[in-house]
């Protein structure tokens, strides 16, 4: 099966005696930024968003993700090494399981609201 999602890397990179610069995604309309780190092993996710798009980005380590679409059935599966990002659409149920200790950042197109999370669990096998 082709692998319907496109694994980026930063868009643009500055490096000069000051350090480095990253610009990771261009043109995703983001509300919300999220920052972690989790332990190989640790799952993420197994739900989907009927409204919500996710920029998914890992700054180091590794991980597998999986992908389901809740409405036309439609999986895919790839890996994420540090440095890349994947953006994922809506009705995607998505689960990723780092394979080793991992700092990431996840930037989503809606705020969460507690009264209407728009989460919807659904587990990707």
């Amino acid at each position: 099966m082709p692998n319907p999602h496109k694994v980026v890397g930063p868009t643009h990179v500055r490096r000069d005696e000051r350090g480095e610069l990253a610009e990771l995604v261009n043109g995703f309309p983001g509300k919300t930024l999220l920052a972690g780190r989790m332990k190989p092993g640790a799952v993420m996710g197994n739900h989907y968003h009927r409204r919500t798009r996710v920029f998914f980005f890992l700054r180091t380590g590794s991980a597998e993700v999986r992908t389901l679409h809740a409405e036309s059935g439609a999986r895919d599966a790839f890996a994420l090494a540090a440095g890349q990002g994947v953006v994922l659409e809506t009705h995607e149920a998505h689960a990723i399981r780092f394979t080793e200790e991992s700092d990431w950042l996840m930037l989503k197109s809606e705020a969460y609201d507690p009264a209407d999370p728009d989460t919807f669990a659904l587990s990707v096998p």
